[in-house]
């Protein structure tokens, strides 16, 4: 009977064992199975942000030439004041003020809400890369108050004044040529010259640029 009871209790031991090792395994393959769901799920939205950066980084790049082409023309413009009746400086005037053309940045973020909104943030294993998605938001916001300050200059006070004071028809060369010589526009285009200025030092000194350039190599494929 003792024999026979040990080996029940062996035999029950033996039992155990084997359906921990059993839960074990299925704990393990359960979760090797959702770390690779988890994998496929991140690479996914590191395609998409990818995709959407390296469009970023374009249109940020036309923007950057953009406004040191604006800024030169406009500080060429300046230079010419007082213009006067000298025709040479009218010729000059309309060839720096084609220079100075506009564009606003509005680049693609919706793959960043997308994951900084939800919990999909959690998917991402690399730290660094969440501190660049969690502070795009505010870093593209105090590039944008320059921006929106320059642009607000042009449609609330620039191009009203262009409204009043000039004849668009051209008929009225007397009326024009006075606008453009009097001390009131001179200072709205150093104005608006001091603008683009502040849209140049949010460019040069702010972290914008390199949060694109971080965010693309951080989600870069690795087999590219």
């Amino acid at each position: 009977m003792d024999n026979k009871t040990g080996k029940y209790f062996k035999y029950a031991i033996g039992e155990i064992v084997l359906v921990m090792i059993g839960i074990l395994l299925a704990l393990q393959v359960s979760n090797w199975n959702q770390n690779r769901k988890d994998r496929i799920s991140e690479r996914k939205l590191l395609d998409n942000i990818h995709r959407d950066f390296v469009h970023n980084k374009v249109d940020f790049d036309s923007l950057k030439a953009i406004h040191y082409r604006g800024l030169d023309g406009l500080e060429k413009l300046i230079a010419l004041f007082p213009l006067g009746n000298d025709s040479l400086k009218y010729a000059a005037y309309y060839k720096y003020n084609l220079q100075i053309q506009g564009m606003t940045y509005d680049p693609y973020s919706s793959s960043i809400e997308a994951v900084v909104n939800s919990n999909a943030l959690q998917l991402i294993q690399d730290e660094e890369l969440q501190k660049y998605l969690v502070s795009w938001k505010d870093v593209f916001r105090d590039y944008k108050e320059n921006e929106n300050t320059y642009y607000d200059y042009l449609d609330n006070f620039l191009w009203p004044y262009y409204r009043d004071v000039f004849d668009f028809t051209l008929k009225d060369t007397a009326m024009n040529l006075a606008s453009r010589n009097s001390i009131k526009f001179q200072n709205m285009i150093i104005t608006r010259r001091n603008n683009i200025r502040g849209i140049i030092r949010s460019i040069e000194d702010e972290p914008m640029e390199n949060h694109i350039n971080e965010i693309i190599r951080l989600t870069k494929p690795t087999d590219q």
